[in-house]
């Protein structure tokens, strides 16, 4: 197998779009799946997401299996439930001993953040080659393998409409180029690893950081809008996404293996301050910021990076994908395929992760 990791690669892959109505909402934990019982790995099972992954399978009485690094923070994993393997993506060796009788994995594992183009890459796609590689050598049961990407691997859409895995892809930041190769590479293994890959928009929920500062400047009285310009976007709270990731799990389809997953809404930044605000309790004025004020902002936070030597929280990567007026979704095809739909709207699930953030003493 060869891949090309070039920013001009992109994948279309067309698939059918399905018909059928959605289902009404189901708390899935009380739903009976194959998996449960059952041995699993997780790769970043100490990240936001990961971590909800690794209590949800648990819950379910799974075996979990996780794969995380020597300086890795395991404040959310209960460590006297999981088995640790510690090594990384390129070192796959370290999971050998528990491959052989492994069900179903979860590749989390990535990065959001990175200094280069390079260590995106190197981080959210080449690194996934030795995995999956190893998985194939030594998975020997192996009934699924669900790879998470990201909407950006496809790209922001025009006012008043959605992607679809019709789509063409065209991400625009280093970050989405990385997972859109991720993609290619984790579906170079189709044919011998049932594999579903599962694009996410933004994801919120407890443990989440950076969505954080944005409820604390609600907190404090102010509704942070980047721009006068209307923006939309789709969301996804993170319990939802783990029950997302389980379903596909449990039954994989190799012909239609690629799917968005949102909440089923799409959001203006109004919906979300009110939304926020609402769940605080709180009223909050908006406060509108000139994009070319936060360009500068980028600028200054990449240059004391740089001298800190550490990776800047706010880049011109991340500016890129603020000045789009739209990063939506539909995620049709996949409640129609797995007769599935989310448990949480925005206001359940904001007002869930406000009640955790104050218990926490972040708020």
């Amino acid at each position: 197998m060869s891949w090309v990791l070039e920013d001009n690669r992109a994948i279309t892959r067309p698939i059918e779009r399905t018909g059928g109505v959605l289902t009404n909402s189901i708390d899935s934990m009380n739903e009976t799946s194959p998996i449960d019982g059952s041995t699993v790995l997780v790769t970043g099972a100490t990240g936001f997401i990961g971590s909800h992954l690794a209590d949800a399978l648990l819950a379910r009485g799974c075996r979990v299996h996780c794969l995380v690094r020597q300086t890795s923070n395991l404040q959310w994993l209960d460590t006297s439930r999981v088995a640790l393997h510690t090594g990384d993506l390129q070192r796959p060796e370290t999971v050998h001993d528990c491959l052989s009788e492994v069900d179903y994995i979860f590749h989390c594992a990535g990065v959001t953040r990175a200094k280069s183009r390079e260590a995106y890459l190197q981080n959210n796609a080449r690194a996934c080659i030795p995995f999956y590689q190893t998985c194939v050598e030594h998975g020997k049961q192996v009934k699924a393998v669900v790879h998470l990407s990201s909407l950006a691997a496809v790209g922001p859409t025009p006012p008043e409409q959605k992607v679809d895995e019709n789509t063409p892809c065209q991400p625009l930041t280093y970050y989405g180029k990385s997972k859109l190769v991720g993609e290619e590479i984790a579906l170079g293994y189709a044919s011998e690893l049932p594999m579903v890959v599962l694009r996410p928009p933004v994801v919120y929920g407890e443990r989440e950081v950076n969505f954080l500062t944005y409820l604390k400047a609600i907190r404090w009285g102010f509704a942070i809008k980047i721009g006068a310009q209307p923006r939309r976007l789709s969301l996804i709270y993170v319990k939802d996404l783990v029950d997302a990731m389980i379903r596909a799990a449990a039954t994989p389809d190799p012909d239609r293996n690629v799917f968005f997953i949102t909440d089923g809404d799409v959001y203006s930044w109004e919906d979300v301050a009110q939304a926020a605000m609402t769940a605080l309790g709180v009223r909050a004025r908006t406060l509108i910021i000139p994009v070319s004020l936060m360009g500068c902002a980028a600028l200054l936070s990449e240059f004391f990076s740089k001298m800190a030597n550490h990776t800047p929280l706010f880049d011109r990567q991340r500016m890129i994908d603020l000045r789009q007026s739209s990063w939506t979704a539909s995620s049709d095809r996949f409640f129609n395929h797995y007769s599935f739909h989310p448990r949480f709207d925005l206001s359940r699930g904001l007002k869930q992760t406000c009640v955790w953030y104050k218990e926490q003493g972040w708020l």
